[in-house]
């Protein structure tokens, strides 16, 4: 599975291009702390994000690539390391709040989760959110279907293997929410959505090309979408809430 997620390293400007941001009403229903750390930072959109939230940031990606595109110029309160989320180089206690932005599925469970008691103080939020294509719109059914064509076992939010973090007792369950949320975004860029998702970019690039084809082919078809320049992605935003016992 390592090959699957390492595949992000070759797909960061489709990533970049076509990846959703955080509706502003979720950051409302985060805590203001001295240090969040962000897990699974990716390019950085969850770190902008979270970055109000808190005097300091720490971003934790483990794909350099991706690391190096967070845009420190302007986030002046966020450092980066790149690391695991199962190994994060700060100190015990350190951290008011851990955020894992569209990433928490990804983590070797047990390992992660160890982390995260040892880095959060007691009372101290985790943070686990997704934004989650909203197939009731058909065209996104359509895409959603091309991608579970390939999906075979990569981890992803869908399976709900993640959710055992709601009997683990090193955190209480505080607060499960859900905003709709609308991505603007270039025509072009649900390619980009869809050649970025990891199991679709660890495919050759004969098969690459496939996949290319069937998501035009669903945006042709689209009377909203074709020759359109731009568009919007409709989306579902969750956030589960959990404070460590410990």
């Amino acid at each position: 599975m390592s090959g699957v997620f390492q595949s992000y390293a070759g797909k960061v400007d489709a990533y970049v291009a076509g990846r959703p941001e955080y509706p502003a009403a979720m950051l409302d229903a985060l805590p203001a702390v001295d240090l969040a750390i962000d897990v699974g930072a990716g390019t950085g959109l969850s770190t902008a994000f979270i970055a109000p939230k808190a005097e300091q940031v720490l971003a934790v990606e483990p794909i350099a690539n991706m690391a190096r595109r967070i845009p420190r110029e302007r986030l002046p309160n966020v450092r980066v390391v790149v690391a695991k989320a199962e190994a994060i180089p700060a100190p015990d206690d350190a951290a008011g709040l851990i955020y894992c932005g569209t990433a928490f599925h990804w983590f070797d469970y047990a390992a992660a989760v160890a982390e995260f008691a040892r880095l959060l103080q007691a009372g101290g939020v985790l943070a686990l959110s997704w934004n989650v294509r909203d197939s009731r719109v058909p065209w996104v059914a359509r895409f959603d279907a091309v991608m579970d064509h390939y999906a075979g076992d990569t981890p992803r939010q869908s399976t709900g293997q993640w959710r055992r973090i709601f009997q683990d007792a090193r955190f209480a369950a505080v607060a499960s929410r859900t905003w709709p949320y609308v991505q603007p975004i270039a025509t072009s860029g649900i390619v980009d959505r869809a050649l970025s998702t990891s199991f679709i970019a660890a495919l050759p690039p004969a098969e690459q090309d496939v996949v290319r084809a069937r998501i035009e082919a669903i945006i042709d078809g689209e009377p909203a979408l074709a020759g359109q320049s731009q568009t919007s992605f409709p989306y579902v935003s969750e956030l589960h809430l959990f404070r460590a016992t410990g």
